[in-house]
């Protein structure tokens, strides 16, 4: 089964007063890697996923960060070299930070609802998919932009290709209550799911296995934080 968990960015100040404990679970090329972020939301982005990430695998793999191996695809998807096996993909928006994990491919996408110019669908949405989008009353048109885009970017991520394969070319179809690829013979194993995470904001997953979990798991940073000192 896919899980998908997630962590909230803290206030900036309690980020900083703890960014000496999140250091002493991280590997040095992290601590500095975040440390080239400008602002301190991209710091805690960095940090804060790499401990969910490592904090997950040891809980439910057994397997310890100082073993980790992470590498990136040529296509800059990150994946775990040490351990193949086990798929995972992060995304982050707003104040949320989220990784899915599964033993298939799998890609996860969160995103915060904001005003956009719609027009933005004429140039990445498939015709099918505009008719969808413009045929809605006005009032629900940006939610359903967000349902389409996390929708698209899940199933991007999960097979690793990033915009290589334009978001036009294929076409996301509502569905029995849900969503599924349309047309598409390459991928028809894909398996599209959202996921309830926080008013405001879309959660979709894109999984190649039989089932996604029907909620996520949020943590706390002292969660996170026991777990890596056990």
């Amino acid at each position: 089964m896919v899980k998908v968990y997630g962590v909230k960015l803290l206030d900036d100040l309690r980020f900083l007063e703890m960014r000496g404990l999140f250091h002493a679970c991280l590997p040095k090329e992290v601590c500095d890697a975040a440390s080239k972020f400008k602002f301190i939301a991209g710091k805690q982005r960095k940090v804060l996923g790499e401990l969910l990430l490592r904090a997950i695998v040891f809980r439910d793999y057994g397997i310890p960060s100082g073993d980790l191996l992470i590498d990136t695809t040529e296509k800059g998807k990150p994946y775990l070299a040490s351990h193949p096996h086990i798929h995972f993909n992060i995304s982050h928006s707003g104040h949320w930070v989220v990784i899915a994990f599964s033993l298939a491919k799998v890609g996860v996408d969160v995103e915060k609802i904001r005003n956009v110019n719609l027009g933005i669908a004429q140039r990445f949405y498939s015709e099918e998919e505009k008719l969808q989008l413009f045929s809605l009353p006005t009032n629900k048109q940006i939610d359903y932009f967000f349902n389409l885009w996390t929708l698209k970017e899940s199933f991007l991520k999960a097979i690793g290709t990033g915009l290589t394969l334009p978001l036009k070319s294929f076409t996301i179809r509502q569905a029995d209550g849900g969503f599924c690829l349309s047309d598409n013979d390459d991928y028809s194993p894909a398996i599209l799911k959202q996921i309830k995470i926080e008013k405001n904001y879309k959660l979709s997953v894109c999984s190649f296995e039989d089932e996604i979990a029907k909620s996520f798991t949020a943590f706390y940073i002292n969660d996170l934080l026991e777990i890596l000192n056990s």
